[in-house]
């Protein structure tokens, strides 16, 4: 979750509207790290947690129904 966080918030910082997926267990982290980064309300979509142990499809579901979340948030910039 870091590294993708500070990522997204690198490439928003640099103009590019960005959306970083990740699962409810990170959410608070992530809200905390993209404070700490500069851009508190960079845009994040939260999915279930968690995804490791999931079938391939099962996560397949999980993308496709955070698809509309995510395009969402990249309009709203």
């Amino acid at each position: 979750m870091t590294w993708g966080l500070h990522d997204s918030v690198e490439i928003e910082q640099h103009g590019r509207p960005t959306v970083t997926v990740v699962t409810l267990a990170f959410e608070v982290a992530a809200v905390a790290r993209a404070a700490a980064l500069g851009l508190p309300d960079q845009p994040r979509v939260t999915v279930a947690h968690p995804l490791a142990s999931r079938r391939r499809d099962e996560v397949a579901q999980m993308a496709t129904a955070a698809a509309a979340s995510v395009a969402a948030a990249l309009l709203k910039q």
